[in-house]
């Protein structure tokens, strides 16, 4: 019997950025937009990032936040 390969959460940090618009949308095309979170210091994503899946602000240098 072949178990299923569990699809864990991605995210991508800086999302909003050239590289990571592109990186973001094709992750979300090959695994899913519910699987790839995209997360950057700016509150206002653009619209192919805010209709393609989830989006939080996140500052990766403040640990807590």
């Amino acid at each position: 019997m072949k178990m299923k390969k569990e699809i864990k959460k991605i995210l991508v940090t800086g999302a909003l950025g050239q590289i990571g618009t592109e990186l973001t949308l094709a992750l979300r095309k090959k695994y899913g937009g519910a699987n790839v979170i995209a997360s950057d210091l700016r509150p206002k994503p653009t619209k192919a990032i805010e209709d393609s899946g989830p989006f939080e602000v996140i500052d990766v240098t403040k640990p807590d936040s």
